[in-house]
């Protein structure tokens, strides 16, 4: 009778479980459809808001900090004031650092941290010397812990294609970088719906770059 109890209340226990995770897909799935049609500052603002409030109510989910990071970094790129932008670059490290801790060998969150300070390099390029090897590092890290994610290759390829020669970058450098990440993006099979699936668009564009005679 006590092990048809303990069975029972395993039973229920799943159940219940199932059904917050089937909550929670839902949620995410609704506001990553209206992501699609997201172009300005504040639908992104928006966004990233509200993947933090289902963040703070599903504290052991990864992707819900992802998105609020990933949100803010956007409203971030497409801002044009300077101190907005880094306002919102910053939030998005602070998202990101919140994921890490959920999740700490996720390597899409350290993908967008490295975005993060390539961005803030862009607004002061004084600060090159003390983030390039910070994102170089993390890329490394990334790709020791997950080879088969484009969009750690696709970040490194779009640094070094923006890179002077002069300074080591530039096209040439960079076709062998993004014709990898075309490969890892060509065989990408995403885990489940959350995950996210961007960037091969980014990748053609990069890789059409580098192999122009211009």
């Amino acid at each position: 009778m006590k092990t048809i109890k303990i069975i029972t209340l395993f039973m229920l226990m799943y159940a219940s479980l199932s059904a917050q995770n089937e909550k929670f897909t839902k949620v995410m799935l609704t506001h990553l459809e209206k992501a699609k049609t997201a172009k300005e500052v504040a639908e992104f603002q928006d966004l990233a808001n509200s993947f933090e409030r289902i963040a703070m109510a599903e504290k052991s989910e990864w992707t819900a900090w992802y998105y609020a990071s990933y949100y803010n970094f956007l409203a971030g790129v497409t801002e044009t004031e300077n101190d907005k932008k880094m306002q919102f670059i910053e939030k998005s490290r602070k998202m990101i650092d919140a994921g890490l801790k959920v999740k700490k060998e996720e390597t899409e969150l350290m993908v967008i941290k490295v975005l993060s300070y390539y961005i803030e390099m862009s607004i002061d390029q004084m600060k090159a010397m003390e983030l390039m090897p910070l994102a170089k590092g993390l890329l490394e890290q990334a790709k020791a812990i997950n080879p088969e994610n484009p969009r750690i290759y696709l970040n490194q390829a779009q640094a070094v294609f923006n890179t002077p020669p002069a300074f080591g970058g530039g096209k040439e450098k960079a076709l062998p970088i993004i014709l990898l990440a075309k490969e890892k993006f060509d065989t990408f099979v995403p885990e489940n719906q959350l995950v996210p699936i961007w960037g091969k668009e980014n990748c053609d564009e990069i890789l059409t770059g580098c192999q122009s005679e211009n």
